[in-house]
């Protein structure tokens, strides 16, 4: 199991990475409304999904690691969020101006919980 975690972690992160490339990809519209691109799209998506998928290697029976799952809970609000407004603008043309950079900040906001107050306890 610890190599399937390991998997989904940089699956998880490659999620990031497409999710950000893609906002910065949209900076130049900034005034104009950015346009949620496919690499946001699928960069929420594969958070999404590795994120649960972490989620449940590491509440299976035997783990020997202790969860905290209220960080559980506040992380899978926010990329749940994430996503949701992703796929809910993922064909407009034009968009609000908060839609894209609220994207961004949400995911800044998921990458700090978890390294400032930790999945593991």
């Amino acid at each position: 199991m610890d190599i399937a975690e390991k998997v989904l972690l940089v699956l998880h992160f490659v999620g990031i990475g497409a999710l950000f490339s893609g906002f910065f990809y949209q900076l130049k519209q900034w005034g104009e409304g950015m346009k949620v691109n496919a690499g946001i799209l699928h960069g929420a998506w594969l958070m999404l999904a590795t994120g649960l998928g972490m989620i449940g290697i590491l509440q299976m029976p035997g783990s020997e690691e202790q969860v905290n799952n209220l960080v559980l809970v506040v992380k899978t609000i926010v990329i749940t969020a994430v996503f949701f407004v992703a796929y809910t603008y993922r064909k407009k043309e034009s968009t609000p101006t908060w839609v894209v950079p609220s994207i961004a900040g949400l995911t800044t906001l998921n990458i700090i919980v978890a390294v400032v107050w930790g999945i593991v306890s």
